[in-house]
């Protein structure tokens, strides 16, 4: 007796968003750039000091010299091995392995004017949906949750996929991945809540730019706060009206320390794209 095929997850009415008729095309985070600006002239001011201290304590100039040269080696070594550890430990997505995902990365990154296709990964284990998009030297890859696909390794719900591949190839479209501003903001990272703050806008600045190309898709941030089995049922105007509750000072450093937006915050954003996300407060 022929075995039923399971069916496809439909996507999820509480989480549907109103698409206007004019969408609003991707022009990325406005506090981005300035902020970029901001964490980079910190790095160079704390490269100027080390030149400094090296230059009035010759007998320092060692150390300078290492504390100079190892955060570039290490930043290259680091993203040489999380590399690695993808194609040696995770699935490649191709036209036979995963060919839904493959069809949709290849065809977002063909829309979204990627000059070069990324190659993709299934990481098998990783319990939350988030997916991910990085880099190393001329390459950039994705890789996507074993929790977007099934038991039989088809999608689970292809628009919120496809928003969240178009999400992770934003990020290359604004060039997040690339080694030399990973290196340029590497200063930041040591003033507490400003790299942090930088690594908020860019997260806004991907979802300008999947709600742009898979409006239809907005609902996958509804994977964040419910998973992807309660995810269905997780309310998105609901949780986007509670963007603007709370304010305490916990809530404030919470939000300021967090490397991404808050779930709510998120929401609200994508609810209404003609009001940028929030930041700070």
């Amino acid at each position: 007796m022929p075995q039923a095929t399971p069916h496809r997850r439909p996507a999820p009415a509480l989480c549907a968003v109103e698409v206007v008729e004019d969408v609003v095309p991707p022009s990325g985070h406005p506090w981005e750039k300035p902020l970029f600006t901001l964490c980079a002239l910190v790095s160079l001011l704390m490269i100027a000091a080390l030149a400094h201290l090296a230059w009035s304590v010759p007998e320092t100039s060692v150390w300078v010299l290492a504390a100079l040269i190892a955060p570039p080696v290490m930043c290259w070594w680091t993203r040489g091995l999380r590399y690695a550890r993808e194609r040696s430990e995770s699935v490649r997505v191709s036209p036979t392995q995963f060919p839904e995902a493959h069809r949709l990365v290849v065809s977002l990154a063909t829309d979204m004017g990627v000059p070069r296709t990324p190659e993709a990964y299934v990481r098998v284990g990783a319990p939350s949906p988030r997916a991910d998009a990085a880099g190393h030297g001329l390459r950039r890859y994705l890789v996507l949750p074993a929790a977007l696909f099934d038991e039989l390794g088809r999608l689970r719900d292809p628009s919120a996929t496809a928003f969240l591949i178009a999400h992770q190839l934003g990020h290359v479209v604004a060039g997040h991945t690339g080694y030399w501003q990973r290196l340029l903001t590497l200063g930041a990272e040591l003033v507490p809540g400003l790299g942090a703050s930088l690594s908020r806008t860019r997260e806004y600045t991907a979802d300008d730019h999947a709600c742009a190309h898979v409006p239809q898709g907005v609902h996958a941030v509804c994977l964040f706060a419910g998973g992807s089995n309660l995810y269905t049922r997780v309310n998105l105007g609901e949780m986007a009206a509670r963007a603007s509750a709370g304010r305490t000072p916990s809530s404030l450093l919470y939000h300021l320390l967090s490397r991404h937006p808050g779930n709510a915050r998120r929401m609200a954003a994508l609810r209404d794209r003609t009001r940028r996300g929030r930041v700070l407060l």
